[in-house]
């Protein structure tokens, strides 16, 4: 709502204008107050609106964190959620594959590839693995080294590329595998499989097979 106070022109009195001005000051410091119910000029904060209007959005400085505009909703960092997500007549489309497949190029063979650190979490959904090494046996292995998730995370290791093995290994125990097995392995175009982390009953992360196709346990 627009500010109305009163002009006082140059003809007029400045001493015959003085309950104007005070009209005028106490018209601004009413307008002023009412907005710092909303506004804290040194705290840099906006509280109690009801509603926002605007064309974009945009949270954090030096680093952008959330980035709303006529074209893109962008989240730029992790989301944690305390409740439920429900989704009523869409659905959740992923694009999270790792850009580089993981396979023996480069690597000085037999090879382990670490997927995630001991300090953070593997960062991809989809994998893509590969192993053409000539190596036999053992000598050709590529193993897959797979460190601790968070609760309720998925992977898949999709087979793309070549013929020989690529061995996936938990790390501290976090793989947990049927008939006392150690190890999945894949080693033909197609195969597949798929891994969910679920609490363990005291709060960390393990590994289980959930579904796939053509892996082997052993």
């Amino acid at each position: 709502m627009a500010i109305s106070v009163t002009e006082i022109l140059g003809t007029d009195s400045l001493s015959g204008s003085r309950l104007v001005i005070n009209d005028n000051f106490n018209v601004l410091t009413s307008e002023i107050n009412a907005m710092e119910v909303y506004f804290a000029p040194s705290a840099g904060t906006i509280t109690n609106l009801n509603n926002v209007s605007t064309e974009a959005l945009r949270v954090g400085l030096s680093t952008i964190l959330l980035d709303i505009n006529a074209s893109t909703f962008d989240i730029l960092t992790n989301v944690e959620m305390t409740g439920n997500l429900n989704m009523t007549g869409s659905g959740i489309f992923r694009n999270d594959t790792s850009p580089t497949t993981l396979n023996d190029t480069g690597q000085a063979m037999p090879a382990t590839i670490q997927v995630g650190t001991t300090t953070a979490i593997p960062s991809y959904t989809m994998y893509r693995v590969g192993n053409s090494d000539s190596g036999v046996g053992a000598a050709g292995t590529l193993t897959l080294q797979l460190n601790t998730g968070r609760i309720g995370q998925e992977i898949f290791f999709a087979y793309d590329a070549g013929s020989n093995v690529v061995s996936i290994i938990g790390n501290a125990s976090n793989l947990v595998l049927s008939a006392s097995g150690t190890s999945i392995t894949l080693d033909a175009v197609g195969e597949t499989v798929h891994l969910l982390a679920i609490d363990n009953g005291a709060g960390t992360a393990v590994w289980y097979v959930v579904g796939g196709d053509g892996y082997t346990i052993v």
